[in-house]
């Protein structure tokens, strides 16, 4: 069994055009005469790997507590694309059931692509980019995804991670009320490998 780590290190993770910038603070340090080390952390929620809450679009959308978590977690299929997802490069793909699809490279979902997958039934969505969407079209392609409670994941590293089939693991965490959460992700190669 091998664990694949595809989140971003927080610090030095991408930033999506606009949002701050994450800082940490020393509260507390060793090396200046305190019994322990403590920090806070200032950061956008949807700095570097995250999980989009349908809140983020909805008004009255699902928030980052109420993620199902069962979406979150279970196998997957790794594709590489570069470019747009179209609904001719999904169809033969959802004909096959998969729950989780997660998009190693440069490739971005079309409003066509989100309502194939709305009509599916796939659970969660990840991709390598800051957003699921590109350009004019990330607002319709996010709230076609959320008003079907697809779990959006954005910021993956999947450059190590060979296309296939994988468990993954990408729980939000518990901030309520919220429209989305920064979350560990991971694959599990579940698989035997070969002689």
């Amino acid at each position: 069994m091998r664990i694949y780590d595809i989140s971003q290190e927080i610090f030095s993770g991408a930033v999506y055009k606009g949002d701050p910038v994450p800082a940490a603070f020393p509260l507390c340090r060793i090396d200046e005469g305190a019994p322990y080390n403590l920090s806070s952390v200032s950061m956008c929620l949807h700095n570097g790997t995250h999980i989009d809450a349908p809140s983020h679009y909805l008004e009255n959308g699902k928030t980052a507590d109420r993620i199902d978590l069962d979406s979150c977690v279970g196998p997957c299929i790794v594709l590489a694309i570069n470019g747009p997802v179209d609904e001719e490069y999904l169809q033969p793909l959802l004909s096959l059931g998969p729950k989780r699809l997660l998009f190693k490279g440069r490739g971005w979902l079309t409003v066509r692509a989100a309502k194939a997958l709305a009509g599916s039934s796939v659970v969660l969505v990840g991709t390598e980019s800051q957003s699921v969407g590109h350009a004019g079209q990330v607002a319709e392609v996010h709230k076609l995804l959320m008003e079907k409670d697809i779990v959006i994941l954005e910021g993956l590293i999947l450059k190590d991670v060979p296309e296939g089939n994988y468990y993954v693991i990408a729980l939000p965490l518990k901030f309520g009320g919220l429209e989305g959460s920064p979350c560990r992700a991971v694959l599990v190669d579940y698989l035997p490998a070969a002689n």
